[in-house]
């Protein structure tokens, strides 16, 4: 077999094997965040449109998507409109806010020292609780409820026991000491309410309170601690997040787009919400960047900056995407993840192979 021969197989085994270990990352800079000449981050919380900073001053695409920036907070802090939910994070599909944790504590005597409940509305906002965030009960002698409505009519619940601190297992949230249950897509409307079966009479001198709240659960790990942490509640209300679902409008991709308020604008599409209560997102079309729903909407990434082609290659920025040839002189595909460029009057082929961190040249 000639050496050219074994280069060329050698190539069709390695080269699919190269592109498996092969992955690319766009790393790209939107140039519009907000609408011109409006508050771009409040606090630390960078606000982009369609959500807008400020009451009635035309920043969002609509009311519900103001965000109320209160300075009396060092810093300053974000919350829904009107409202008193506050905000911690908004993404392309998501928002987070501070949590809402029902409690109930006793004395050694079975009476309630401190009791309340946990309730959040998101009624005629464009938001509702993802079915990301779980509802969870924490404490030895509690069973809690969590009822649904305006949306998703639901009730549901579980029950938390054990008898003594040994019975508690660390990072286990199944039943004994802390339980957990899903919630629906789509829900507008929550409150919790938490009951105990002996008033913690039996279990006091290890379990003071019972807890509830509905949050994500990537965010909290049962600790037996928990049970006798009186900054607990305090604790969850600031760290455990509840995720809530956006969307722009009722009316899903097909309808929206018939009128002229709609929201996706150049080189973006139309995404339907998948919560049941109608809506859609825009996000931009692969090989563009930007912000969807301001104009001009999404914009050409240079591909070509990154030195997506061979060093002997040649680039040329597309919509969208991008080409590589080779100079004058080389021939292949031109790019680095491909054969690249070969010198024409190369007397024995060489070829480059990338295998994730090695390396191979054959000669």
């Amino acid at each position: 077999m000639s050496l050219n021969s074994a280069v060329f197989y050698l190539f069709l085994f390695l080269f699919p094997l190269a592109l498996a270990t092969t992955s690319s990352r766009l790393i790209t800079q939107g140039t519009a965040i907000t609408k011109p000449d409006c508050q771009r981050k409040c606090g630390n919380l960078t606000v982009p449109y369609p959500f807008g900073i400020g009451i009635g001053t035309g920043c969002s695409i609509s009311r519900w998507f103001d965000v109320n920036c209160n300075t009396s907070f060092s810093p300053p802090k974000p919350f829904i409109s009107t409202g008193n939910l506050e905000i911690l994070d908004i993404s392309d599909d998501k928002v987070l806010i501070k949590n809402w944790v029902a409690a109930s504590c006793y004395n050694q005597f079975g009476n309630i020292t401190r009791q309340n409940t946990a309730f959040i509305n998101l009624v005629s906002t464009p938001f509702s609780f993802s079915d990301i965030n779980k509802f969870t009960v924490l404490g030895c002698d509690e069973f809690a409820l969590i009822a649904g409505s305006e949306g998703r009519n639901f009730t549901s619940g579980c029950v938390s026991l054990c008898s003594s601190r040994e019975d508690l297992i660390e990072g286990e949230c199944s039943g004994i000491g802390c339980c957990q249950t899903a919630i629906p897509k789509g829900l507008k409307k929550f409150n919790s309410n938490l009951g105990s079966l002996r008033d913690h009479v039996d279990i006091w001198s290890f379990d003071l309170c019972g807890y509830a709240f509905l949050g994500d659960p990537d965010y909290y790990k049962f600790s037996a601690s928990d049970l006798t942490d009186v900054g607990f509640q305090n604790w969850t209300t600031n760290n455990v997040p509840v995720v809530l679902d956006w969307a722009i409008g009722t009316e899903n991709c097909s309808e929206a787009q018939k009128y002229n308020d709609f929201a996706c604008l150049q080189n973006s599409y139309c995404i339907d919400s998948d919560t049941g209560l109608g809506g859609y997102r825009c996000s931009c079309l692969k090989g563009y960047v930007g912000n969807p729903y301001l104009s001009p909407g999404c914009t050409d990434i240079n591909e070509c900056e990154n030195n997506p082609c061979d060093e002997h290659g040649i680039c040329i920025n597309t919509p969208g995407s991008f080409n590589c040839s080779c100079k004058k002189g080389y021939f292949g595909d031109g790019t680095k993840d491909g054969r690249g460029c070969i010198a024409e009057n190369s007397q024995f082929p060489v070829t480059k192979f990338s295998l994730g961190r090695f390396c191979f040249t054959i000669s």
